[in-house]
């Protein structure tokens, strides 16, 4: 099961474990998304438990497996992996328009090492998720 697959309350449940530092049980989970009952929670805590994306421990349950492919999680957050792509071209953006006014020369170069380390990027991402497909 991928994470493309995971809908509705499953995929809420799956996500909030994901985000918790410490297990969480049934009622935990249940009163935190606001669900209706801890019955809901426990079939769909089974059906994560079945997939292999959830396991049980001594205080409730956490996930066993991270499927969330473009996400990165960062403390208790999760974060699109494209933000730190977003805020290095940004970052580079603004060095670039420094050095286009004050060191002409230098910008050329920088330009380069910049489409350099985006092109290798872009590359690898690619043939990486090739070979994902190719191995499905």
């Amino acid at each position: 099961m991928g994470e493309e697959e995971l809908t509705g309350t499953a995929k809420k449940i799956y996500y909030y474990l994901l985000k918790q530092r410490k297990p969480a049980g049934i009622r935990k989970i249940q009163k935190d998304l606001n669900l209706s009952s801890p019955s809901i929670v426990s079939y769909h805590i089974r059906k994560l438990m079945e997939e292999g994306l959830v396991k049980e421990v001594e205080n409730g349950y956490v996930v066993a497996k991270v499927i969330v492919e473009d996400y990165v999680k960062f403390k208790n957050t999760i974060i699109p992996r494209s933000l730190f792509l977003a805020s290095f071209f940004l970052t580079s953006l603004v060095i670039l328009i420094y050095l286009i006014f004050y060191h002409p020369f230098s910008a050329e170069i920088f330009s380069l090492i910049i489409i350099s380390i985006a092109t290798g990027t872009t590359i690898y991402d690619v043939i990486k998720k090739y070979r994902k497909l190719k191995s499905l």
